[in-house]
């Protein structure tokens, strides 16, 4: 899941009443509850809210509850739990088709509002959904396929709205200053030189897209066959939204270029706490620009991991 976290709860009300979770349809009980957390922002007069996301309650792992004596009755004088929060997508990650469904219509937006149940926000061109693919199985792979179709990733709005992060990198949207770190990481474990693409033709007949890198350190082989310094990593990806051999090649090529270049360098930056950060945000440095893939809110500090592009 793209977002969650813990929070602990401290409940102390005029009341003595308890808040702590017993029963299926308690406020924080983990079968449907959500919390909405935001951040308030305060300098002299001036205050803002900003949203940071709505997140489905998993567990309660803990809970500590202070009970007194009044009267004959019982009072809880305040209390302290915690609770686990996952992304709202948890919800299409454990649903499934109960058998084999056609697509109801060709709007891959209507599909994914079809399929999920959110409310979605609209932030990228609408594309066909091929009538003759059928959905099984696991609902987040259709999902996944929906999205891909769209060249975006599925993301949950901070107002819980299901929208697209695209995978095409947009435009820098901000400056980070006061970094308080920000080391260079490089890993080879997900780049890869070599996609294989595999579609279904309207007959059912496989299709196959084969792209490779020909060329500079990733090269699959040297000019004369033999070998390569890196060697051969393969990328695998099979879709029945692609119908066609030209649908599939494009997206080889498209994966190529995507799984042979981003992943590979990252930088972890710190900096002092900014609610403001989202992520599939391009950032820019004093020294380059970076993309945020991972983002985490740790007391004063933002902590984020941003993909480097190759120069």
């Amino acid at each position: 899941m793209a977002g969650s976290g813990s929070v602990s709860i401290v409940w102390s009300d005029d009341h003595a009443s308890s808040m702590l979770p017993r029963q299926i349809g308690d406020w924080f009980s983990p079968f449907g509850s959500e919390l909405q957390v935001d951040v308030i922002v305060r300098a002299g007069r001036f205050s803002e809210r900003i949203p940071q996301g709505r997140f489905v309650i998993e567990s309660v792992p803990e809970a500590n509850r202070t009970d007194s004596a009044f009267g004959v009755r019982k009072i809880t004088a305040g209390e302290v739990f915690k609770v686990e929060l996952r992304d709202p997508l948890v919800r299409v990650a454990r649903d499934e088709f109960s058998f084999p469904t056609a697509p109801s219509s060709t709007s891959a937006w209507g599909e994914i509002q079809a399929t999920t149940g959110f409310p979605v926000v609209r932030n990228m061109p609408d594309v066909v959904v091929p009538g003759s693919v059928s959905y099984a199985d696991e609902k987040s792979g259709v999902l996944n396929k929906l999205f891909d179709l769209l060249g975006a990733w599925p993301h949950v709005d901070a107002a819980g709205a299901l929208t697209a992060r695209p995978k095409a990198w947009p435009a820098p949207m901000g400056v980070v200053t006061g970094v308080v770190s920000a080391p260079i990481s490089m890993r080879s474990e997900k780049t890869y030189n070599r996609v294989v693409v595999e579609g279904k033709s309207p007959e059912g007949l496989p299709l196959y897209g084969v792209a490779d890198v020909r060329e500079g350190f990733l090269r699959v082989a040297n000019a004369d066959g033999s070998a390569s310094p890196f060697g051969v990593a393969v990328y695998r990806y099979a879709s029945d939204f692609l119908q066609f051999q030209g649908q599939v090649n494009a997206e080889a090529r498209a994966l190529l270029e995507r799984v042979s270049r981003v992943r590979s360098v990252t930088r972890r930056v710190e900096e002092p706490f900014n609610p403001t950060r989202e992520l599939g945000d391009v950032l820019t440095l004093h020294d380059g620009v970076g993309r945020v893939i991972d983002l985490t809110h740790d007391g004063a500090v933002t902590q984020m991991v941003l993909e480097v592009p190759d120069e």
